[in-house]
Formats: C-alpha cells, structure tokens, sequence
C-alpha cells in the first residue's frame, strides 16, 4: 500500500539521502520551482521520462516537500528483491499491457488519502526520435482523485549517467478540465501537460 503522505519512514530517509548526495555530488543536481508542491492535499506530479533515474531523481527533489509514491510497471515486482524494494517505497504495480483497474483504484484511493502521486505520461521512456503515444491515465486520476497536476522537467536525464549538471524544473500546478471518461479528453490533458513540462 502506498505511503501516508505525511510520514518518512526510515527506509525512505535513507534512500533520499542517499540519492540526493550522489545527485549533487556526482551530477550537480539543480532543483527550481518547489514553490509549485503544495504542502499537502492530493497531488500528481507528472515529468518526462527518458532514464531508468527518473523516478530516484524526482523522489529525491521533491522530497523537501511532498512524500512521492508512483505508479511502476509490474514487471519491477517479478524479482522477490525489487518486489521488496518497490513495495517499501510504496509503488502501486501497474500492468501496461492492458487497462489495469486495480492499479487505478489503488492510486484513487492513495490521492483520496491526501497522497503525493508521481507518474509519467508517456507511459514508458522516450527514445530518441520516438515519442510514445500518450495515456488517458494522468487525467483519469486527476479528476477522480480531485488532484492538481504539478508539471516537472527532467533536464539531462536522456544522457544519463554521462551529463552534468543534470536539474528538475517544477511549474505550476494545472487541473484537468472535460469528461474523466472520455479517453480523448484525458488525452488531451495529457498533452497539455507534456507540452508545458517541455516549456519549463
């Protein structure tokens, strides 16, 4: 189950030490724009996705401010030690290779709790010269767990772990405008979002 937002569990201390010290030391971590995460109150943030460090490195920056769960691909979960990693780092499994209710009604259920939730739109990372298509998930969520969508730029991340200084860039928070059950309309939102998150 994912994570209270509120809270910092030990496990969780210690892995944003971590990381933020081997982010700044070792690729010059540069973080603007936390002004944008409320305090509290359900939240998404939703960021491009280009490395396997995305979602370390948006843990770690957001982490001054909002507790982050995010929503990972079930294939992390196989492996009993990454299942147990994963699972205390309080990821919700997601299926993507079909409409995974369970994995929605659990993150509902966490932004219904006041949880910080981070997700990537693009479903997977984008490889060069090959964007993947857009899900309806982002603004599903948005709307059903009446959370703000606080867009956020990985700049770098697509030469990790060979670029330096690498920086996350927060905008302000958007809200889904249209119909929750129209794919096309939570497409739409979508795209809204990665268009502004490129503008940061």
């Amino acid at each position: 189950m994912p994570l209270a937002h509120d809270r910092l569990p030990p496990f969780h201390r210690v892995c944003r030490w971590v990381i933020n010290a081997s982010a700044r030391a070792f690729w010059g971590l540069r973080v603007s724009g936390l002004e944008h995460i409320p305090a509290d109150g359900p939240l998404i943030i939703a960021g491009n996705h280009a490395s396997l460090a995305d979602a370390p490195f948006l843990f770690c920056a957001a982490g001054s401010r909002r507790l982050v769960s995010f929503l990972a691909k079930a294939e992390l979960f196989r492996n009993p030690v990454s299942s147990w990693f994963f699972t205390n780092s309080g990821c919700i499994p997601l299926d993507r290779s079909r409409g995974d209710v369970s994995a929605m009604r659990g993150a509902l259920e966490f932004l219904g709790r006041g949880g910080c939730l981070g997700l990537f739109p693009q479903g997977t990372r984008a490889r060069p010269g090959k964007e993947p298509k857009l899900k309806p998930g982002l603004g599903f969520l948005a709307a059903l767990g009446k959370a703000p969508v606080v867009p956020a730029r990985l700049v770098g991340m697509d030469r990790f772990p060979f670029a330096r200084p690498l920086s996350i860039r927060f905008g302000p928070a958007m809200e889904f405008s249209g119909d929750p059950h129209s794919r096309e309309d939570c497409v739409a939102f979508a795209q809204r979002v990665m268009t502004r998150i490129f503008e940061l």
